[in-house]
């Protein structure tokens, strides 16, 4: 499967729930692998549809995320916005119902927002990628998992692998 992704990428915007585990470690591991991958000058950063300004990042996505040396101990969540959403070159959605609050918040997006399960491994390419918040650790280091191997996908795609 092959997406079409926008042509520049200054300003990369990853979108969950409460911006509390699943797109703070999506965007570290996203950062991680871009640099590794040499692509420089991409912004990469998070928000929530239902985030309280400020709040951190789960101690247990801080703990998963750290497992695979990426720190994300000094992340605060961010509340969607349509400008946040409008300035992004691309965004990344982890469920359905976010590619909705996107599109609500401007109906332009829909051609650079995407979900990032459909850089996932092959048995769960294109699903929602499941929210941790309050599972037990390991749920969190397999969502982890799924959001590396999309954000290495994604990288190799960028780079033109």
């Amino acid at each position: 499967m092959t997406i079409t992704l926008p042509a520049t990428f200054s300003d990369i915007l990853v979108v969950c729930s409460g911006n509390l585990c699943r797109s703070p470690m999506a965007a570290a591991a996203l950062r991680n692998e871009l640099a590794a991958a040499g692509i420089r000058g991409a912004m990469v950063h998070s928000a929530g549809t239902i985030a309280k300004p400020g709040a951190p990042a789960t101690p247990e996505a801080i703990e998963a995320a750290e497992t695979c040396g990426l720190d994300i101990s000094y992340h605060r969540a961010t509340p969607l916005t349509r400008e946040l959403v409008r300035r992004a070159d691309l965004i990344l959605v982890m469920e359905k119902s976010h590619l909705d609050t996107v599109r609500n918040l401007d109906q332009g997006a829909a051609e650079k927002t995407f979900m990032i399960g459909d850089w996932t491994d092959e048995a769960v390419r294109g699903a929602d990628i499941p929210d941790p918040y309050g599972m037990p650790f390991n749920f969190y280091q397999i969502v982890l998992h799924r959001l590396c191997v999309a954000a290495r996908r994604l990288a190799d795609q960028i780079r033109g692998v």
